[in-house]
Order: structure tokens, then sequence, then C-alpha cells
């Protein structure tokens, strides 16, 4: 039986409500299932003290907003899309304010792809989806060296920790082949001689053009460029959480963020929950125990650096709001 694309959006819906929940109701029983859970606990977790971390935690969300949008316009323009910082910026924000109050996370990026297409005709349809979607990949590649390196820095010695390496590592490896297999013009050629031989030709045609959009990127100068815009953009995201910590009275080294936070990344990056709750919360929870954090603070870091976000995506729903479609001003003259 065939189902209904309504129906079919239904069942996905109650799957992700379903992820999003189980995970959710464990966070909420480790937490008042310790005897000496009271309300009151949570109040207690602020007080003016929390204001300037918390001030922190925004700017440097503000800024690692700035440096993703710069790494994202690199990756357009090698694709032929040429718009102004400014206006790519606002996008961005655009993007973010659909990423966390759309029901799920990735309704930003076809937000962003569906806006680059106004901007260019139907061509630039592939030269957005392919940007956005490297970007975002190579993001969630970079993140995973943070907690390698952090692994071999501090942790490597620890038997109880090392082995939350082990994740990384084939992550770590699973993103190489994966970007590699991308971006190699010989195993597009590959690629392309077998999708030729077992699908249709208008797709496999669409096969072939996405290849080579993708192997657009190999430019060692382009690579420097989002590998150092890259690294200062994860380190600026995990940086909220560790301010976030600060604010909730959480006395613990930095190193143990850039540890764990990348994992909790990943995790929460995966659109099988909404807006990443419930795992997101659950594992952190699991992991920041290891580090002698209690299940209420660890769950409240995540939420304070889950509210900076959204506090910040407002922007981009103000922009939303205000409507309006590019003209040619946005477009830099070449």
């Amino acid at each position: 039986m065939k189902l209904s694309p309504k129906l079919k959006s239904a069942l996905v819906f109650l799957l992700k409500l379903t992820v999003t929940i189980v995970p959710a109701y464990f966070v909420y029983r480790n937490i008042v299932g310790d005897p000496d859970w009271d309300i009151g606990d949570l109040y207690r977790l602020f007080s003016t003290k929390s204001l300037l971390p918390l001030t922190l935690a925004v700017l440097c969300l503000a800024l690692s907003n700035f440096t993703a949008c710069l790494q994202w316009k690199l990756l357009l323009e090698r694709q032929g899309v040429n718009l102004k910082y400014g206006h790519l910026l606002k996008l961005y924000y655009v993007g973010l304010f659909f990423n966390n109050f759309m029901p799920g996370n990735v309704g930003g990026d076809v937000k962003k792809v569906y806006d680059i297409r106004m901007q260019g005709g139907q061509d630039s349809v592939g030269a957005g989806l392919t940007a956005t979607f490297f970007d975002r990949l190579f993001g969630l590649f970079f993140v995973t060296l943070f907690t390698l390196g952090m692994g071999l820095l501090f942790f490597m010695h620890d038997d109880a920790q090392r082995a939350f390496m082990w994740p990384s590592v084939w992550i770590f490896i699973g993103f190489c082949a994966l970007l590699g297999g991308l971006c190699s013009r010989r195993l597009g050629r590959l690629g392309h001689k077998v999708f030729s031989r077992i699908l249709p030709k208008g797709i496999s045609s669409r096969m072939e053009r996405m290849f080579e959009r993708f192997q657009n990127f190999q430019s060692k100068k382009l690579m420097a460029q989002i590998t150092g815009l890259s690294a200062v953009t994860q380190a600026l995201r995990i940086l909220v959480h560790f301010f976030c910590g600060i604010a909730v009275g959480v006395e613990l080294s930095i190193s143990w963020y850039f540890y764990y936070i990348p994992l909790v990344a990943i995790v929460s990056a995966l659109p099988i929950s909404i807006g990443g709750f419930g795992p997101r919360e659950l594992l952190a929870q699991s992991l920041f125990a290891r580090a002698g954090v209690p299940g209420l603070e660890s769950v409240v870091i995540q939420l304070l650096a889950y509210f900076v976000s959204l506090l910040l995506s407002l922007f981009g729903g103000f922009a939303f709001l205000l409507g309006g479609h590019p003209n040619v001003s946005d477009k830099e003259t070449t």
C-alpha cells in the first residue's frame, strides 16, 4: 500500500516526537530520582553573577555566526554564487530561525537553499545545496577534531575517558571518506559510471553534475580559509557551553567541554528528533556525569546554550517577517 505524502510526514513527525520524548523522560527521571532533589535547586542555580557569563555566551555565538556566514560565502563563491556578505548574513540568520523554530533541525538549510534559488535561477539550486551541505558537513568534520585533540592531550591515559575517543575516531574516518569521495575527480568519474548503469539517464546526469560541483572545492587556498574559519567558529560555539556552565556555577576545566560537546553536537545535528531535544540532553547528562557534574546542571547548560541560540535567531525571524526579495544590488559585481 502506497502512503500519501501527508501520512508519511505525519509518521515521520510521530517518530521524531517519540525519539524526543523517550530520552527526555529518562533525563527527567534521572534528575528527580535524586533523593535530595528539590524544585528550589533549579532556582538556586542562577544568581546576579550569572549575567556576565551569559552575556559572553551570547557574544561568542554571535561572533561564530559571523565567521560561519563568511565560510558559507566562500563556498558559494566557488559555486558561482556571488552575493554581498550583508545579504548572506541576513539569509544565514533566517536559516537559523527556521532551524530553531521548525520541527526539525534541517529546515533552516532548506530555507537557505530556497533563498539562494531566488537569487540566481534554477541552476543556483544545485550551487546552494552543494555549498550548504558541504558547509554543514565540514563543520561537523572539524568539530570531531576537538574531541580527538583533547583526548590525545588530556584523556589518553585515563581509562575511564579514553573509550570516548573511539566514537570520534570512527566519525572522523567516516567524514574523511565522505569528503574525499565527494571531492575526488577520480571517484567522481567512477561514481558516474556506476550510476549511469543503474539509474535513469536524467538522474545519473544530475548525479554527475553534483560530483562536479563538489570538485569545485578542490583548492588549497579555499581549504586553508575554511579550516581556519571552522576552527574559530566551532571553538566559539563550544565556549558558549563553557560560559553557560559558569553561569550555573559549574567549575569545570574547559578541556572537558572540548572533549564532550562535539559528541553532543553531532548527535543533536542528526534529524532524528525535534530540534535535537531529548537525545542531546540525555547524552550530555551521561557524559558530564563522568566529570562530576550533577544531572540537573548538565541539562540546564544545554538548555541555556539552546536559549542563547534561540535569542540570536530571533533576528532572523524579524528579517523573515520584514520580507522582501533581494534585488540586483545584493549581488557582488565581478
